[in-house]
């Protein structure tokens, strides 16, 4: 009957099991929604599960912000640039903070002073 135009996802079948353990048969229905796609200047309407709905729209918005000339993830990109995270083993770690701690502290005793 239903089938997704995308990936193929249909109708699945099992069995309801009562308490007395009379099996019936029951039929489980992807969750499809209608949906418009352009599709090389013509508008196509197509039947979608949830998942690929989600696919298609994101991709949608990548050729959108491919065309507009904006990059479609920008801060975090920036974050990237600007503090690449240094490899450190756990040694190296605990000696840095006993560093600290040492600097603090002769910084405490010649303030009072």
């Amino acid at each position: 009957m239903a089938r997704c135009d995308r990936c193929g996802k249909g109708v699945l079948v099992g069995m309801n099991v009562s308490h007395s353990h009379v099996r019936t048969k029951k039929r489980s229905y992807p969750n499809l929604h209608r949906f418009t796609v352009g599709v090389g200047g013509s508008k196509r309407r197509l039947r979608l599960c949830t998942k690929c709905l989600r696919i298609v729209k994101k991709q949608q918005a990548a050729v959108l912000t491919k065309k507009a000339g904006k990059p479609l993830v920008v801060e975090s990109q920036e974050k990237l640039q600007e503090k690449p995270e240094e490899k450190t083993t756990l040694d190296e770690a605990i000696e840095k903070a006993a560093e600290k701690k040492s600097k603090e502290s002769t910084k405490a005793k010649k303030s009072p002073a």
